[in-house]
């Protein structure tokens, strides 16, 4: 049986009965004539006479075959070997990969532009009453899908560009799963235009109860040599105008080949000023350093780059971070080592002009305003009352930083009910105070990969040799660190999160009494580096905020908001946001951001905040899988690899329908109308005889 991709045309196939109504009209009576003599009729053959009848009705039969041949030729006959039915309307979606990976280039050009033309040759195959819908993968969210014209759809790609958001397929899916769930066509087709990127599989087989033939049109996509800007790491520094600081920057090889010659360059402030050539191994990771000083506080953006590759999108790094005008600690004094911390935090002028610090004993926090305070020291886990242990929650809910130490006076009931929730810290015994200076602890181990202690080089990686005569017994919860330990493996600095704000405790004595630290070189660099650390988040901003992401700003600035404040992008387009009152504190909800680069809040024309985005790493990641992975992880065992060279109108046509016969039927035709020239001639040959 046939199949017929012209069926209209088959009305004419009743053409073939014109040589018959001919023959029909054309026949002659038969007249009777007198002759003197028949005797030559006679003398005729009644054998010849049937062989000229049976050559005129093969003739006959000849040309109507010949009209009806030629007739089905034009209908365009197909074997019926066809995966998809022929014979019903089809209900087809294409998903259209329009993620950054696309942004590609491959030796035909950018894959994004390969990805639409094929797309454009698949929008050919289908017929106007086809149900079609085009979705791309990113950004169609907000709009209401349903099956449309294959012009809707071919508008749809027309208007469809890259975005800079990571997202799987899992959305996509349970979407289309829905639509084929509604429709009541019984051919329901699934076309996957994507770089078959490995990150963005779906997590469940959502496709697995649905009755639909599934196509991949295959994009020529070459061998993963991507080099990725995949962070940037100020180390939990302090940066102050006038003084080097640290940017690291991780830079990582996900080809299976070396690669050389490569240039890293640091733009900060919209000012290159530095660069560095470096080598990479094959699928490895290399750590880049530069060392640069900025010169004034506030607002600060840059970001690290290197040299062009085939994917250019995460060849960048954004950051941004702000420098306050000063920075205000407060040491709450509970056991007379307040004053020893103060002049360690403040040995010099220059270092005086950038930390503000404030002294009080625990009677006089009734008149200190603790948000006026970036990071709060309790010398000697003081007593304080629950009113004013109720404003250090608040404090550290807000994102700030508290140092706790330990002292041979403290009491430890008093820590354990009202410290240890915040510290992770539960001590069992207090120090003795009975000891003998004979014996001591030493610093034995500490987390040399922690920022704290990232910038120290010490002889042999060994800490230096401090001798603590007593120390407390405790333990720590799982959630908090051990960043340092002393002999006997006794913890010594813990590091514990509170909410949104940190918290470091010390559990060794800092009274001279008890210890030689305070007397050693160590202990104002130690001080130093955890009021730096502590107060690193008000200097580093941004490092984790990617394209697609909503976006929540606090202000901290004190100013009086009563107009819009403009949000303007890395392309200059400028929004109206209208910030709300959180508590006290104006916050701002910024919709989902898709480009990368550094955005800047204004009021008016000052500028009060500024943060960056950068391209998520999942969408960095150009490892593929194959077809196989995708169908299998769709829950469908069956599908259609469509060739990257295939012409896509003529092999769905051949998919949907069978192989097309007209050039058979044409050569038939052919040879027919040769044999009814043959035939008739001699036909005409015998009857003249």
């Amino acid at each position: 049986m046939f199949n017929f991709l012209n069926t209209s045309i088959l009305f004419a196939a009743a053409a073939a009965l014109v040589p018959l109504i001919i023959h029909l009209f054309s026949k002659r009576k038969v007249t009777v004539v007198e002759f003197s003599s028949v005797r030559h009729l006679k003398a005729m053959q009644k054998r010849q006479v049937r062989k000229l009848k049976i050559r005129q009705l093969l003739l006959l039969l000849l040309r109507m075959l010949i009209i009806f041949v030629a007739v089905l030729a034009f209908a365009r006959p197909t074997t019926e070997s066809g995966s998809i039915g022929s014979h019903a309307s089809v209900s087809a979606v294409i998903l259209f990969d329009n993620s950054a990976s696309m942004n590609r280039y491959v030796t035909n050009g950018q894959l994004f532009d390969i990805a639409k033309k094929r797309t454009e040759q698949l929008l050919d195959s289908f017929e106007e009453s086809d149900q079609i819908l085009l979705i791309p993968l990113v950004g169609s969210e907000n709009q209401f899908l349903e099956f449309q014209s294959k012009a809707v759809a071919q508008e749809i790609l027309e208007n469809t560009t890259i975005h800079y958001e990571f997202k799987t397929l899992q959305s996509s899916l349970s979407i289309i799963k829905q639509l084929f769930d509604q429709t009541s066509n019984l051919n329901k087709e699934l076309y996957i235009v994507t770089d078959f990127q490995r990150t963005i599989l779906p997590d469940s087989s959502i496709l697995k109860d649905v009755d639909v033939s599934l196509f991949f049109v295959e994009l020529p996509l070459e061998d993963n040599k991507n080099l990725t800007v995949s962070s940037v790491n100020f180390g939990g520094q302090l940066i102050l105008p006038g003084h080097d600081f640290t940017i690291s920057t991780e830079i990582h090889n996900q080809g299976q080949e070396q690669q050389t010659d490569i240039i890293a360059s640091l733009i900060l402030d919209g000012s290159r000023i530095a660069q560095t050539d470096f080598s990479i191994d094959a699928s490895s990771d290399k750590t880049i350093r530069f060392i640069r000083s900025v010169s004034s506080t506030g607002f600060h953006s840059g970001y690290v780059e290197i040299s062009d590759d085939k994917f250019q999108l995460d060849n960048r790094f954004y950051f941004s971070f702000k420098i306050p005008n000063q920075f205000n600690l407060l040491i709450v004094d509970g056991d007379n080592t307040g004053e020893l911390i103060k002049l360690a935090l403040s040995p010099s002028q220059s270092i005086k002009q950038y930390w503000s610090v404030k002294r009080a004993t625990p009677n006089e926090l009734s008149s200190v305003n603790f948000w006026n305070y970036d990071v709060i020291f309790l010398s000697g886990s003081p007593k304080l009352s629950d009113g004013h242990l109720q404003r250090l929650k608040s404090f550290l809910s807000q994102g700030r930083s508290v140092f706790i130490t330990y002292d041979g006076q403290t009491d430890i009931d008093f820590f354990n009910k009202n410290y240890s929730e915040l510290s992770g810290v539960t001590f069992d015994e207090p120090a003795r105070l009975d000891f003998s200076k004979a014996g001591y602890y030493t610093f034995s181990n500490y987390e040399n990969r922690h920022p704290l202690f990232s910038f120290y080089t010490f002889k042999d990686n060994k800490l230096p040799e401090i001798r603590f005569f007593t120390l407390p017994k405790m333990h720590h919860s799982a959630k908090s660190t051990e960043l340092m330990t002393f002999t006997g493996n006794r913890p010594a600095l813990i590091e514990n999160r509170y909410k949104s704000g940190r918290v470091l405790t010390f559990t060794g004595p800092l009274n001279p009494q008890y210890s030689d630290l305070s007397a050693h070189a160590f202990f104002v660099p130690f001080l130093s580096r955890i009021a730096e650390y502590l107060a690193a988040d008000l200097s580093s901003y941004d490092l984790t905020l990617y394209s697609g992401m909503p976006i929540h700003r606090e202000l901290t600035d004190k100013i009086s908001i009563n107009e819009p404040i403009t949000l303007i992008t890395p392309d200059s387009t400028q929004y109206d946001l209208v910030p709300e009152d959180n508590n006290g504190t104006l916050s701002l909800f910024v919709e989902p951001i898709d480009i990368p680069g550094t955005y800047t809040l204004r009021y008016r024309t000052k500028m009060i905040d500024q943060f960056s985005v950068n391209l998520s790493p999942l969408e960095s990641d150009l490892t593929s899988s194959d077809a196989d992975q995708f169908a299998k992880s769709f829950g469908l065992s069956a599908y259609t690899l469509l060739p990257v060279e295939s012409n896509l109108e003529a092999l769905l046509s051949k998919l949907r329908f069978g192989n097309e016969l007209w050039q058979l039927f044409i050569w038939l035709a052919l040879i027919l109308l040769a044999l009814e020239m043959i035939l008739s001639k001699s036909t005409k040959d015998t009857s003249s005889q």
